[in-house]
């Protein structure tokens, strides 16, 4: 898998650059400072764009499924376009100051900038998709291939309100988090797969497989997320240490011990916004004490098994599920 990460990320970074171009004005300027391409004079750097999991996933489907990566690489930037819109977004509602150690856009430009330029990322990945035309891709799959990027990102809306909802509540169960994270993060793992089996031409099942694929290491992937949220190292993550805490999000693991005998321990403290990070380990305590990081990774590795064993059903070649099985173990088994 990090031969053909190697591979396809400068080619998905291209075609990201063709979409978005250089336009001098400040939206497109902190569209490229977000995904890394700039710095807040707007001059080049380096700055990582992230791991880029969603093209990877697309770019990756449509090889096993017997297509080309070149032919997928704009539906690959418009699904790396949706993510990071969702991002711009995301860090204004949570107030989050930095992201993969730099500052985050709204801290800077201001609330109703970095929202637009969030905005404008979303738009510009559906237009993305339109470049599929410039490829030798049948216009039937291109057009199916739309209207999972829709479905997704609706998808992706309801799972990110849901989130928000949480806030508000002490008795969410893990029920309504798998409902809310199933849109918030694997819709965008199972739309990308499924798209790359699309537009590779692949059967109705194996789309199918490769989406409930998607959907399991998006599940697992978020309850990693939710770990490394309590627990994560902030010089890898590049987020304030217990920050899910401290914003009193309610995840994987904080679910699982406000269930635990003793829980009601952890809602009272969650219910009491008026501490934040002085009572960070006191909390902590709390979500460790209902051994919550363990039933939460085990979560995470139930749903891997389960997206591997839909690849198996759906007869996916040993090949293909090995590859697969490198992309889920990537994700599951992350520090960052």
């Amino acid at each position: 898998m990090e031969e053909r990460g190697a591979r396809y990320r400068p080619l998905v970074q291209q075609e990201m650059r063709a979409v978005i171009g250089d336009a001098p004005e400040g939206l497109y300027a902190w569209m490229r400072y977000h995904l890394g391409w700039e710095d807040r004079e707007r001059r080049p750097v380096t700055a990582s764009p992230g791991k880029m999991l969603r093209p990877l996933a697309l770019l990756l489907a449509t090889e096993l499924c017997g297509g080309r990566a070149e032919q997928a690489l704009p539906a690959a930037a418009a699904v790396e376009l949706i993510h990071n819109f969702s991002l711009l977004h995301d860090d204004v509602e949570d107030r989050s100051d930095t992201r993969r150690g730099r500052e985050t856009v709204w801290t800077f430009a201001g609330v109703a900038h970095a929202i637009n330029a969030g905005d404008g990322m979303f738009t510009l990945a559906h237009l993305a998709m339109y470049r599929l035309a410039g490829t030798d891709a049948d216009p039937e799959r291109v057009l199916a291939a739309s209207r999972e990027l829709h479905e997704a990102c609706l998808r992706l809306v309801e799972g990110q309100y849901l989130d928000i909802s949480f806030e508000e509540r002490a008795d969410v169960t893990l029920d309504e988090y798998l409902r809310m994270a199933g849109g918030k993060t694997a819709a965008m793992f199972a739309a990308p797969f499924a798209i790359g089996a699309l537009l590779a031409g692949a059967a109705p099942h194996e789309v199918d497989a490769f989406r409930e694929f998607g959907r399991r290491i998006g599940l697992a992937f978020q309850a990693v997320d939710d770990v490394l949220g309590i627990w994560g190292d902030p010089a890898v993550t590049g987020k304030p240490v217990g920050d899910d805490l401290v914003s009193r999000k309610m995840t994987y693991p904080v679910i699982v011990a406000m269930g635990a005998p003793g829980g009601d321990q952890l809602r009272a403290a969650y219910a009491d916004r008026t501490a934040a990070a002085g009572d960070l380990e006191a909390l902590r305590a709390l979500v460790e004490r209902a051994d919550a990081r363990a039933v939460t990774e085990a979560m995470a590795q139930a749903q891997e098994r389960a997206a591997l064993d839909a690849l198996r059903a759906a007869g996916v070649p040993a090949l293909s599920i090995t590859l697969c099985a490198q992309f889920a173990r990537s994700l599951v088994g992350r520090e960052s």
